[in-house]
Formats: C-alpha cells, structure tokens, sequence
C-alpha cells in the first residue's frame, strides 16, 4: 500500500470518498473550490471528495449559453459521419436541439433526452422529431434501436458514470457506436488547474485521462474504437484574456444607462464572438496541438466484442422465422 493509499485510509476514506474508475482512494489534492477537494488518483481519475451529494446539483440548470453548444453542433456530426454516415442518433441531454437540427440537416433520424421542459418542448418543435422530457438516470432503453447515442460533456456529471454508461449501451443496437465528447483534465500537472481557474465543483464530480477513460469504458462493456485529440493548452490564455474582455464589456452593456433590446442584442453578440472564438481555439488550433495539458477528446465507443455477439444471438433467436415449414392439420 503506497503513502498517498495508506494516509488516506487513516484520515477516513469513507469521508474522502473514492475513484469511481479504479475504486482507490487518494490523499493527493490538486484542486480546492467550493468546499470540495479534487483528489488525483494513480489511475488518471480527479475525483470530488467529498462526494457531491445527489441534491447538490439542479440536473436541468445549464451554465452554458445557447451559442455554446450551436457553434460547433456541424463540426461534431462531420466528425460522427466518418464512422455512421446515417441512421438514428440519440441525444442525451440534447438542450434546444442544437446537435441533432445538425444531424437532421446531414440526413440522420433524430430523437433526444431532455431534463428541462422548456427546453425539451423547443427541441421538440424545432426537430419535428420525439424528445423525452426525462433524467436520462430514469429512462428505460427498451429497444435497443439506435445506431448513434450522443452526448457532450456529461461523463463528468453522474453520480455513477459506469451505470450510465451501461444504460447508453442498452440503447445502441448490436453494431451502434456510442459518441460523446469529454474534457480530458485528469492526469495533469497541478499547476494546470489554477491557470483554468475553475473545475467546477460541485457540477464535476469526475475528471478523466485517456488511460482512465478506457478502463472506465471497460467496466461498462464499451471499447474505445476511434479518438481525436483537441489540446486545450494553446488557447487557454487567449481564451481566458477573451473572456475577461467580454466580461468587461456586458458590464458596461448591462449598466442603468443603457437599458433596453440593443443592449440585450449587444450581449448575445459579444456571447456569440467569444464561443466563435473558444472553439475556433479549441478545434481548429488544439487538433495541431502537442499532446500535454488539458484536452478536449471526441471519441466513438462500440460494444464490446461478447457483448455484441450476445446481442446478435438474441435478435436472431428473437426474430421470427418466416422461412420455416408450418406444420399442417391433419
């Protein structure tokens, strides 16, 4: 048992938590914020401690403006295309629909999950397609009958990633590919998360490395089949001198002097410029970026090889058998 093991055992693990990948426990603090610690654990895994209770967080409360997830929803479907160029995509957590209009528009079948009302109700008129105003936590897959599920920025969030994972593989059909996109900020040097500034803690619960996401995805029978790597380093600064520019100026915006829609109009815009700006960073600059410091990470995850081979066998044996000879009366 290594120092960082033992020293947190004594001081009580129950208290501090533990690693949802590996199960270990760490005394190794690289972050405080909130009242919470993120403790690095030797598998790649950052984790909470303590545990974010289950209340902590109001599950449809996004933090991130609309243009957040509108700037890049084509440049992730350009993406998915490479390895399902049709069929049906599952969005969880799919907002105002964003994505799947995208998808829509490269010719996918779409449906979502939404937590929200309101949002689900938008998503749903703007997609003419179904949206589940529901926790994904509380869905039933039933038929497996998606060959795409989707989500962004979520692994981060549950409670209990392995079982969500699970669930998103009950909704994939033998052959389906489970997309997502995850912030890559486990395993890196400390000194990385004061010049972010923010984990976002009590809304992160789990930050990921490569290694730690593969054995993540192992422990809910999923495969890593392709990645793309987007370095977040090279934009951070900019990024970060960006938004304090912007900041700035939705103040002088919001100020008493200048009420009214232009100032509302004026606001939107800046938000818009920067998210432009983030993902013009992120995307465009971070795929050329050397692998070192936090990342973005696009990934396709597939069944593992048994799993898929059980599912198989039970359509098959399910379906039924219309070349059969039918046995007469006599």
């Amino acid at each position: 048992m290594g120092t960082d093991e033992l020293t947190a055992r004594v001081v009580g693990a129950e208290d501090l938590g533990r690693c949802v990948v590996c199960d270990g426990v760490s005394a190794l603090v690289v972050w405080r914020e909130n009242g919470y610690e993120g403790r690095a654990c030797r598998c790649g895994t950052v984790y909470a401690s303590p545990p974010p209770p289950l209340g902590a967080v109001d599950p449809t409360v996004d933090g991130h403006p609309d243009s957040y997830y509108a700037v890049p929803a084509r440049r992730r479907v350009r993406w998915i295309q490479r390895y399902r160029p049709r069929g049906r995509v599952l969005d969880i957590g799919c907002g105002e629909g964003h994505f799947l209009a995208a998808a829509q528009a490269a010719g996918y079948d779409v449906a979502g999950i939404e937590p929200h009302p309101g949002r689900a109700r938008r998503a749903e008129a703007r997609l003419g397609a179904p949206v589940e105003c529901a926790l994904f936590e509380s869905c039933r897959p039933g038929e497996a009958e998606s060959d795409i599920v989707y989500h962004c920025d979520l692994l981060s969030h549950f409670a209990d990633p392995i079982a969500a994972l699970r669930k998103m593989g009950g909704f994939l059909r033998p052959d389906g590919v489970l997309a997502f996109e995850v912030g890559l900020l486990g395993g890196i040097a400390p000194w990385w998360y004061t010049m972010i500034g923010t984990i976002g803690y009590p809304q992160h619960r789990w930050l990921y490395s490569v290694r730690s996401l593969r054995r993540l995805l192992a422990r809910a029978d999923l495969e890593l089949a392709h990645t793309a790597h987007f370095g977040l380093a090279p934009g951070t600064l900019f990024v970060a001198g960006v938004r304090s520019l912007a900041r700035r100026y939705r103040r002088l915006r919001a100020a008493p002097q200048r009420p009214g829609p232009p100032a509302a109009a004026a606001r939107v815009s800046v938000t818009r410029f920067v998210d432009r700006t983030e993902s013009f960073w992120r995307y465009t600059v971070g795929r050329l970026s050397p692998r070192v410091g936090p990342a973005t990470l696009f990934a396709i995850a597939r069944l593992r090889q048994s799993t898929r081979a059980h599912r198989h066998h039970v359509s098959v044996v399910s379906a039924p058998h219309l070349g059969a000879p039918q046995r007469r009366g006599g």
